[in-house]
């Protein structure tokens, strides 16, 4: 019988997320079971997750929202484990990771899956600042405006999911304007501009429902990109339908490209996050960065 684990974050989607916990063992019975461990502080599910490697288990599964599998992906890929799995259960806020490889929302649906499904091999990609920092990215990057909402999401309470990130955006636009200038490298081509911000996508969604990479794939060894230049507000208001859509990408104020290397340097520090969590704030002062893509990195039970 297949060693599985699963690692639950109890405050994944503003703390619902840890009625699921019966849930899932639950709908694991009938298939022999799992064992469920809770995530207790910040950065516990990728220790769980290195740990669970380590101690053999074959399948380790993410339940909880993108931050989780985050944290999970980070544990297995920084701790050198090539043998175990991803699994995931979306039981968060945008679930936009497993909306990217098919696996349903509905629990006892995703939770089957780690029994019944195929393994596929997957990209990843890996980001690291001017001082050595690294971290592993499974599905989105955002540097600028994109980075501010994730930001703006922190202290939204009231709603969740993707209406969390939508008014996010509205706050975005009405209190943050800021056009830094990047200097980039996309692989050979080199190109310097003031941008609103810079969106990076090994799969297509981000946010819970923003389209801004809409032709990432998890599995052609390229990160897609899409630039987008100082535009005003109102622009970038009739630019938001747009990109819920992913026609964004035919706009005079986008270009949108795909790369294996990418290479920032800019005049100011930057905010940036990474699958929906912040990899830095601007009191960071991260000024550069360079990203490259992993092609087949690791196994997802799809």
């Amino acid at each position: 019988m297949r060693r599985i684990r699963v690692i639950l974050n109890p405050w994944s989607d503003r703390g619902r997320a840890r009625a699921q916990k019966a849930q899932i063992e639950a709908a694991a019975r009938p298939f022999g079971g799992v064992e469920v461990v809770l995530t207790e502080r910040p950065r516990h599910a990728q220790l769980l997750a290195r740990e669970a490697a380590e101690a053999g288990y074959e399948l380790v599964v993410a339940a909880g929202g993108d931050g989780t599998v985050h944290e999970v992906v980070n544990g297995l890929v920084q701790g050198g484990a090539t043998e175990a799995a991803l699994g995931v259960i979306p039981i968060g806020s945008g679930n936009d990771f497993a909306y990217a490889l098919g696996v349903p929302t509905e629990i006892e649906t995703a939770v089957s899956r780690l029994f019944t499904g195929q393994l596929r091999t997957i990209d990843l990609a890996r980001v690291e600042d001017e001082n050595g920092r690294y971290e592993i990215f499974d599905n989105n990057l955002g540097i600028g405006f994109d980075a501010v909402v994730v930001i703006e999401t922190e202290s939204i309470t009231r709603v969740h999911g993707f209406m969390m990130y939508f008014w996010a955006v509205l706050r975005t636009i009405a209190f943050y304007y800021q056009t830094p200038q990047l200097k980039m490298w996309f692989d050979d081509e080199e190109v310097e501009q003031e941008s609103l911000f810079l969106a990076l996508g090994v799969g297509p969604r981000g946010g819970g429902g923003f389209f801004l990479t809409p032709d990432a794939r998890h599995d052609d060894d390229r990160i897609d990109s899409c630039l987008v230049n100082p535009v005003g507000r109102l622009t970038m208001l009739g630019m938001l339908g747009q990109a819920i859509k992913g026609t964004h990408v035919t706009s005079r104020h986008v270009t949108m490209r795909q790369s294996q290397r990418i290479q920032i340097q800019a005049n100011m520090p930057l905010p940036i996050h990474i699958d929906g969590e912040i990899f830095a704030y601007p009191k960071d002062n991260v000024r550069r960065v360079t990203i490259t893509s992993l092609p087949g990195a690791l196994k997802v039970m799809a």
